[in-house]
């Protein structure tokens, strides 16, 4: 009964042996478009004050913040590529 249950469990045990490994391709992820357009500056008025010229350097700083934003989350998308592929 024993030498059975033996058998039994050998038969599985070669059919488990024979599974193969497929790996499948897995399709590139797009950059997103919102991160590839350009980086539009504020307008630049003609006639500006000591103040205005202050609020424009916030805006200039801000559209940068935002520059290296889009440029750290492309950053992160390739080497989410690369971790993939390897």
């Amino acid at each position: 009964m024993i030498a059975l249950v033996v058998l039994f469990l050998i038969g599985l045990l070669s059919g488990c042996s024979s599974t193969r490994t497929e790996y499948v391709q897995v399709p590139l992820m797009p950059i997103p478009t919102h991160l590839l357009a350009d980086c539009l500056p504020p307008v630049i008025s003609d006639t500006m004050t000591w103040g205005d010229s202050l609020l424009l350097n916030a805006q200039l700083l801000t559209v940068i913040e935002q520059c290296n934003l889009d440029k750290q989350a492309i950053r992160q998308i390739e080497q989410t590529r690369e971790v993939t592929h390897e």
